[in-house]
């Protein structure tokens, strides 16, 4: 009998647990050759040379028990890296974080991914291809073009497929008679259109970080995600004039009346005010604004947000294809940011900054704007009032608070390095 325990003992000590294994002890064959496919904490990197089986970044692990804290059981796994998180929405598929924050950050929040139906058709008993369907026969033709799925551009392992996919979703919506039924069809409701929003930057993000791709990629599909923002907003303004606000934490989105002078921005840790009660206008319009975390773009340790300020005089908000109706007229700007309490302990104002950032992410300039901090009341806003340049496109501004020294390349981690376009080794390179 005594023998028999001992037995039983030993076999449950050399057992290996879910999230246990190390991936650089696993082949192709079930590390898996994609990340959506592997084993939750692995999976197949065809770059490196030789290709190899290795850890996800910490944000994308869907395995629980590859990061979390047990003792005896972690052996292997991703638990060196990467932390559990302390409350797992079931919203979201994110369980881990990168060891030592404690927390994950809303720029790398991930949606779950679904590969029903199709990329490049509709999603009915006759699926339509996405180049000839035509939303203007029928609010039923609408409704279909929301059943082509972005997610399943995922599972493209060339670049250039990964882009054609995507690409082709975006212009699609861009396209100027799908784009008239999207913004006045009493219908269309504006989630779907942020829907899309949110799946792209996802996309370009989570395919960026697994495949190491390129700028290029980047500079392709994000402009047209600002342009499909901008039918979103636009689209909010006859959807619900009065108000309308969306938070999806990857991007939010809000508008309001000009006549309401202020508008409040959430963000993780902390709120930024954007007032404009000393702007003197000739007539009523609307303030839309849209908000994302400057992480999934590879920049970090910021204070804010970017968000990008849209202002449009008149009444009515009309889509203009060249997307020039920006109210060069707006001005008289106050921000103030507040921080939670636990974020920070003191903030040394003359290192707050307002920078500007452009529409691709690649240019950031320092407005040189002076912000007075009050450490009590966790407040900082800028002295006197900001008059923003007219942006020379035309189709908004966009900024985000930070400390002077926000990039310091000892503090990214992996995916953050990545997506700065950056060498990982154990720091940034």
């Amino acid at each position: 009998m005594f023998v028999l325990i001992f037995i039983f003992i030993i076999t449950l000590q050399a057992s290996t647990y879910v999230g246990q294994s190390p991936c650089s002890t696993l082949t192709i064959a079930n590390c898996g050759a994609n990340a959506h496919n592997g084993e939750g904490w692995c999976y197949w990197d065809s770059l490196l040379t030789p290709p190899a089986c290795v850890t996800l970044p910490c944000y994308l692990i869907d395995e629980v028990a590859a990061c979390r804290a047990g003792g005896s059981l972690i052996t292997g796994g991703a638990f060196t890296e990467c932390d559990s998180l302390d409350t797992i929405s079931l919203e979201y598929d994110n369980v881990c974080c990168d060891k030592g924050l404690g927390k994950l950050s809303h720029g790398l929040v991930r949606f779950p991914m679904n590969f029903d139906g199709y990329v490049d058709s509709t999603n009915n008993d006759i699926p339509t291809p996405i180049s000839v369907l035509d939303i203007t026969i029928s609010v039923k033709e609408m409704f279909k073009l929301y059943t082509i799925n972005p997610w399943l551009a995922y599972k493209e392992l060339s670049e250039s497929q990964f882009e054609s996919k995507l690409k082709a979703i975006l212009e699609k919506y861009l396209e100027q008679s799908t784009r008239d039924v999207l913004l006045t069809e009493p219908k269309s409701h504006p989630f779907y259109i942020e829907r899309t929003v949110y799946q792209c930057l996802q996309l370009l993000r989570d395919w960026t970080v697994i495949h190491k791709s390129s700028d290029s990629l980047r500079y392709a599909i994000l402009p047209k995600i600002w342009s499909l923002a901008l039918i979103a907003l636009t689209r909010m303004t006859k959807f619900q004039p009065n108000y309308y606000q969306s938070h999806h934490y990857i991007i939010n989105f809000a508008i309001i009346p000009y006549f309401k002078n202020y508008i409040k921005i959430l963000g993780q840790g902390h709120t930024l005010t954007i007032d404009w009660s000393s702007f003197f206008y000739n007539s009523n319009g609307f303030m839309m604004v849209y908000s994302y975390p400057p992480e999934q773009f590879g920049i970090i340790n910021t204070y804010t947000d970017v968000f990008c300020i849209r202002p449009f005089q008149g009444s009515t908000v009309t889509y203009i294809e060249s997307e020039n109706n920006y109210d060069s007229s707006f001005s008289q700007i106050k921000f103030t940011y507040y921080w939670l309490e636990g974020t920070y302990s003191s903030i040394d104002e003359t290192k707050v900054k307002l920078f500007q950032i452009t529409d691709d992410t690649s240019t950031i300039t320092d407005t040189l704007v002076v912000f007075t901090c009050n450490q009590s009341q966790r407040i900082c806003t800028n002295t006197g009032n900001f008059q923003p340049a007219p942006p020379l496109d035309g189709k908004g501004q966009n900024y985000f608070l930070a400390p002077d020294t926000y990039n310091s390349l000892s503090d990214f981690k992996r995916a953050q390095c990545i997506l700065a376009y950056k060498t990982w080794t154990t720091v940034c390179t």
